[in-house]
């Protein structure tokens, strides 16, 4: 398609036509050479362009989906997005690419497809305007014409969308808007709260809150710390237009990280959201050790740490957070015979952060309540444990039958965070308990609603990944779940089984469990015949149904055990058949073993320090495990099944221990009583705990906006006991769940520093730490973003419609009223190529043959070299030439002067005698004249 710039000049052909009679008119070529040449350049001074990439115009829009958008805003871009799309003319095409902290493509250009719904994760804390630009830029098709149209209040907190706005005018594509602005006149905000990164227990420490106002206005500042009320404004202060200072102070005993919180109290703020402010400070202590056991009293255990000088912080396993907060005070986190129950698996993923990702240092002790019998294996701490606790063949005493009944309710098709169903999660349980099964056993799965289903008959486990295939299919349907129909139907597969251990496992939801029947004289039944049951409900001990699950627990003489984390259940699952399998915590058997078990130190032990002197003495009880590949071997116990009692590891960027013996209680034996006891277990912790801190770094972090950056200072005196390479930043997001730790590489800034910056993507406290190669970590300061950055006050930043404004004028954007006119307004596209050039060259070319036709006779060369030969194929055969050639030779007749005269006859009798024949003409002399005449036409036309 051929577009005009300027159609208007067309009217110039009247005058040039009336020039051309009067001055330039010619005949023939050069005639028409002069026509030809006009018009070219006439048809050039219009400025024509051809559209090679087809009818309409590709239109990108880029949806704002960020925080700082009015609260309607969103269905009022939807509609808007609904009415262009509704109205796509043929050819065009509409594109959207929404963006937040991060841009992402929504919908692809297209003439037919439509937008239905956002579905891409854009982070809406931050509007990165410049990412979202350069996406849509991205979208754009060379060939094409195409307009980019913006949603936005222009608020953009990321990089400058300047480049962006620069690229799209080396593109030709215009960039339009459509503002939504949220009103921010007379805001009050808390701009930021500088707290000292870390104090000394009890040192006294002053605070400054910084608060931005558009106004003069009156309002209240109250502050907390970890959640307690600890300043407040009894009256209303006046705060002034632009920053106000605010200073407090205050003091702290107990290490870790201390939150504050900041809030500011003022009526008719039209922006409520960054009336908070919120910042934490580091009390360093020193190294200390935290001990946690079922009641969170000293004992022989803890008094023999003490008795090495360590500071011990001593408490109840099942009260104590186990946050991050709570654990940065501490080095190293042990578990004394503490069961996998009293933490849960969200504390136990906090401690294995602890180890891997910020260099702590871990130890579990032995006992029935830990390890395998305590629910260790298949928890967020089984990977961080130098010991493995599976069941291996060797080692098993009895054979199994198992009978697994699911509930698979209604209610078990409800996701949950992951967007797994519960359903999907309590059959990987089921599929983990089948694993730790060997040939020797047998299992059956039903599947119960109002009714069982049998997914698996009994059946030995010779080929469990078959039996698990058939498991991980069942799917929720049907309504609640009929407890007896359960017990039923799982006994029914039982009762002729070939193994002397019986064993059903009850999966249930606590809050929906139905008809339970006269189950106690079921389970009754099931005693007589040594069929135990076990129950796992899906819920906590006071939902409506757990009673009814506790009893049922009770009378089968099994295990009850609670959750309402779904995520738990392939845990709970092998806990529960690890108990019924085998015997995990191995006790001396006193017609054997009166004495007790004994055990033997091992060289490699040293690597820990000195563990102690003499022979190892024995113990009551451990619990059965295996020393995994990269572990080292403290102390082996010197049974049949050569298992570790003592063993270590590096795991991640922090250290990890087991004692698989009880140390503290009636399993403990000789052990308990040895002279050794105190020094074995403080090397233990002190290995634990690591080395002494490093003090030739600097650190310092800032917050600018939505960017945290991290300053590392050297110490120039000891650049040698650093590694040759740069360090490396560290960080972990705040977040409920365990987060994946992020790395950043350091730019140096100078000799002796070096600086890094991430992005404060969410709100909530982010925790530093630097890698200075080997295991040399330094824990960094904590930054806190209180609120969302598409809030804070833009203090010395443009306002959004100036942004707006200033990349619509830089490309020959407009302001869109009427978003519709993005598609009508087609752009004067780069990507449109202009005829001129063309059209010139052809006129050049044109205008020196004109002039060498004339100068040089080439018109009549021309009919001199091909118009006789086309004269001769055209024209039709001579039958004169013909006769003539075809005529005999005869003798050469004499010349007319050798000729005798001949005189006229004379009359007689009044008859008059014609005179003598005249000879004919040759037939030569006549053709010759034919081509001759021939060519002077020719020659005439073509001048």
């Amino acid at each position: 398609m051929i577009h005009l710039l300027y159609p208007e000049l067309f009217l110039l052909a009247i005058p040039m036509w009336f020039a051309y009679r009067r001055w330039g008119r010619a005949g023939g070529a050069t005639g028409v050479l002069r026509v030809a040449l006009l018009v070219l350049l006439l048809t050039a001074m219009t400025g024509p362009r051809v559209n090679w990439g087809g009818r309409g115009i590709d239109l990108v829009i880029v949806a704002d989906r960020s925080r700082s958008l009015p609260a309607d805003a969103d269905p009022r871009l939807r509609e808007l997005i609904d009415n262009i799309q509704n109205n796509r003319r043929t050819g065009d095409r509409v594109g959207v690419v929404a963006f937040g902290s991060k841009a992402a493509v929504e919908s692809l250009l297209s003439s037919t497809s439509r937008f239905a719904a956002y579905t891409k994760d854009i982070q809406p804390d931050g509007s990165d305007l410049a990412a979202a630009l350069q996406t849509a830029l991205d979208l754009v098709d060379k060939d094409r014409p195409a307009r980019v149209l913006v949603f936005s209040d222009g608020e953009a907190n990321g990089a400058s969308p300047s480049p962006a706005a620069r690229r799209a005018l080396e593109m030709g594509v215009p960039i339009d808007f459509r503002e939504f602005p949220r009103p921010r006149a007379g805001d009050v905000a808390v701009e930021s709260l500088q707290l000292p990164e870390t104090v000394a227990p009890r040192e006294p420490f002053q605070y400054v809150v910084w608060v931005y106002s558009d106004r003069e206005a009156a309002g209240s500042v109250t502050v907390l710390r970890d959640g307690e009320v600890i300043a407040q404004d009894k009256t209303e202060r006046q705060f002034t237009a632009g920053l106000n200072r605010l200073l407090f102070r205050d003091l702290l005993e107990e290490g870790g990280l201390h939150n504050y919180d900041v809030r500011v109290n003022v009526t008719n703020d039209p922006l409520v959201q960054n009336n908070r402010g919120a910042g934490v400070v580091r009390v360093d202590p020193g190294p200390r050790l935290l001990v946690l056991n079922s009641d969170g009293q000293d004992d022989n255990f803890t008094r023999a740490l003490k008795s090495g000088r360590l500071p011990v912080d001593v408490a109840a396993s099942k009260g104590h957070p186990l946050s991050p907060e709570s654990l940065e005070g501490y080095r190293a986190v042990v578990l004394e015979n503490v069961i996998s129950a009293d933490l849960g698996r969200l504390k136990m993923e906090r401690l294995a952060e602890f180890v891997e990702d910020r260099g702590g240092g871990l130890l579990v002790t032995g006992g029935e309540r830990s390890f395998g019998s305590g629910g260790y294996f298949k928890s967020p701490l089984d990977e961080v444990l130098p010991v493995s606790m599976e069941m291996r063949e060797e080692h098993r005493k009895t054979r199994l039958a198992m009978a697994i009944a699911l509930d698979r309710s209604g209610s078990m098709a409800v996701t949950v965070k992951g967007g797994k169903p519960k359903m999907h999660l309590a059959n990987l349980g089921t599929a983990e308990a089948i694993r730790m099964l060997s040939a020797g056993d047998s299992v059956a799965v039903i599947a119960v609603d109002s009714s069982p289903h049998v997914i698996q008959a009994l059946t030995p486990v010779d080929d469990p990944e078959t039996i698990v295939h058939k498991v991980t299919g069942i799917e929720s349907m049907g309504g609640g779940i009929f407890v007896y129909e359960a017990l039923v139907a799982a006994g029914r597969q039982l009762m002729d089984s070939e193994q002397s251990t019986k064993h059903i496992i009850l999966f249930s939801d606590a809050n929906d469990s139905e008809e339970p029947g006269d189950y106690k004289t079921l389970l009754g039944q099931f005693e007589q015949a040594g069929i135990t049951t076990s129950v796992i409900g899906l819920g906590t001990p006071t939902d409506k149904d757990s009673e009814l699950l506790k009893d049922i627990a009770r009378l089968g003489r099994g295990n009850i055990l609670f959750t309402d984390d779904p995520q738990e259940l392939p845990r709970l699952f092998t806990q529960d058949t690890m108990s019924v399998a085998r015997s995990s915590f191995i006790k001396k058997d006193s017609a054997t073993q009166p004495a007790g078990i004994p055990g033997q130190l091992i060289a490699s032990a040293r690597l820990m320090g000195e563990l102690a002197a003499g022979k190892f003495p024995n113990a009551d009880g451990y619990n059965l495990s295996y020393l995994k590949p990269d572990a080292t071997l403290g102390v082996v116990s010197q049974d049949e099944y050569a298992a570790p009692w003592s063993a270590f590891w590096y795991r991640g960027l922090g250290r990890a221990a087991a004692i698989t013996l009880e140390v503290d209680g009636k399993y403990s034996g000789a052990f308990g009583t040895w002279d050794e006891y105190s020094d074995f277990l403080i090397t233990h912790a002190r290995w634990l705990m690591g080395g002494d801190k490093l003090d030739d770094i600097y650190l310092k972090l800032d917050r600018e906006g939505e960017d945290a950056v991290v300053t590392v200072e050297l110490d120039s005196d000891r650049p040698a006991k650093l590694t040759s390479e740069a360090p490396t930043l560290s960080y972990l997001p705040p977040a409920d769940e365990r987060e994946q730790l992020v790395d950043l590489p350091f730019q140096w800034t100078g000799p002796n520093s070096l600086q890094a910056r991430f992005k404060l993507a969410r709100t909530g406290t982010y925790r530093t730490l630097v890698k200075l190669g080997g295991r040399n970590i330094v824990r960094g300061p904590a930054v806190t973003l209180p609120y969302s950055s598409e809030y804070m006050p833009r203090i010395g930043l443009p306002e959004g419609r100036q942004v707006l404004t200033a990349i619509s004028e830089l490309t020959g954007g407009h302001e869109r009223v009427d978003v519709l006119e993005s598609l009508t307004d087609r752009p004067r596209s780069a990507r449109m190529t202009s005829l001129v050039p063309w059209l010139v060259s052809i006129s050049v070319a044109l205008l020196l043959l004109e002039i060498a036709g004339r100068r040089l006779s080439l018109w009549s060369r021309l009919a001199d070299a091909i118009v006789p030969t086309r004269e001769q194929a055209a024209a039709p055969a001579d039958p004169l030439r013909e006769k003539v050639a075809q005529r005999p030779r005869r003798a050469q007749p004499m010349s007319v002067a050798d000729q005798p005269a001949v005189k006229p006859q004379a009359a007689h009798d009044g008859v008059t005698t014609a005179p003598a024949e005249q000879p004919e003409k040759p037939v030569a002399a006549s053709t010759e004249s034919i081509y001759e005449q021939a060519k002077r036409r020719a020659r005439k036309r073509l001048e």
